[in-house]
């Protein structure tokens, strides 16, 4: 089967994120598939009179985008498409496997927050973190779709972060038996705060619980990041340095083993 691994971002990176692609990079090249890297090419695939009126955040462009791109792939010659985001990072690539004959695959999730009263809630949902299609499966071909529709029935203004993508994936994943990928966890700011600060760590138990898989992979949800440090300095640029990741990296493997 040959397959193929594709990342995008812009040419410009912030270190700590280069090394999460770095990371896939690896894995994709360690498990015998092939690599490719997208910059801003990636809005070729988003029609341009989508463009012309785009939603006020770019993440819905790119939850389109790269259902464009990962059909191309696949109508190219390719056996396997597969899409990570720029921000998963892989620290055990000894164990993260796409599973052989997957058809189409998107991520569990659990999403961590406060709610109104302070309170800690686990919000399960499926995101499209890592995304893997077989050629002729028809599931990509509807979400494509799918995404172009809510673009054409939908304002710009009602077009929020998540409304092309893990909203509507989670919607779709009530009523749609899709496989999911459970190897690939979600960490918001809060877990990453706990896991970088070594506090709280009775929030790292909740989610392994909550969770209830083993898993070999993270996306570290940079637009949240970013979203919640600018709350706080609103020129923000950057919110992890290389330092950091590896930080995250270790207390990840020490707290969430490979049976966890």
């Amino acid at each position: 089967m040959r397959s193929v691994v594709v990342q995008s971002y812009r040419t410009q990176s912030p270190s700590w994120l280069q090394a999460c692609m770095r990371s896939v990079k690896d894995w994709a090249l360690q498990q015998g598939h092939e690599y490719q890297f997208v910059d801003d090419r990636l809005f070729d695939y988003v029609p341009a009179q989508i463009m012309q009126t785009p939603p006020s955040t770019v993440l819905p462009l790119t939850d389109l985008a790269r259902l464009g791109l990962l059909k191309d792939l696949l109508n190219s010659g390719y056996d396997r498409a597969i899409w990570v985001d720029a921000d998963v990072l892989v620290f055990r690539p000894e164990y993260f496997r796409i599973p052989d004959l997957c058809g189409g695959m998107l991520c569990r999730e659990v999403w961590t927050y406060e709610d109104e009263n302070k309170q800690i809630r686990h919000r399960p949902g499926i995101n499209n973190a890592v995304a893997a299609f077989d050629r002729g499966h028809p599931l990509l071909d509807f979400l494509h779709h799918a995404a172009l529709e809510l673009f054409a029935h939908l304002r710009p203004e009602q077009i929020h972060s998540s409304r092309i993508g893990t909203d509507f994936y989670t919607l779709l994943g009530r009523i749609y038996p899709m496989r999911l990928l459970t190897q690939v966890a979600c960490f918001s700011p809060i877990i990453t705060r706990a896991l970088l600060s070594g506090e709280q760590t009775y929030l790292l138990r909740e989610y392994g619980d909550q969770f209830g898989d083993p898993f070999h992979a993270v996306n570290l949800s940079r637009f949240k990041l970013v979203e919640d440090a600018a709350k706080e300095a609103p020129q923000v640029r950057d919110v992890m340095s290389e330092e950091q990741l590896l930080r995250l990296k270790f207390t990840t493997m020490k707290n969430f083993g490979t049976h966890s």
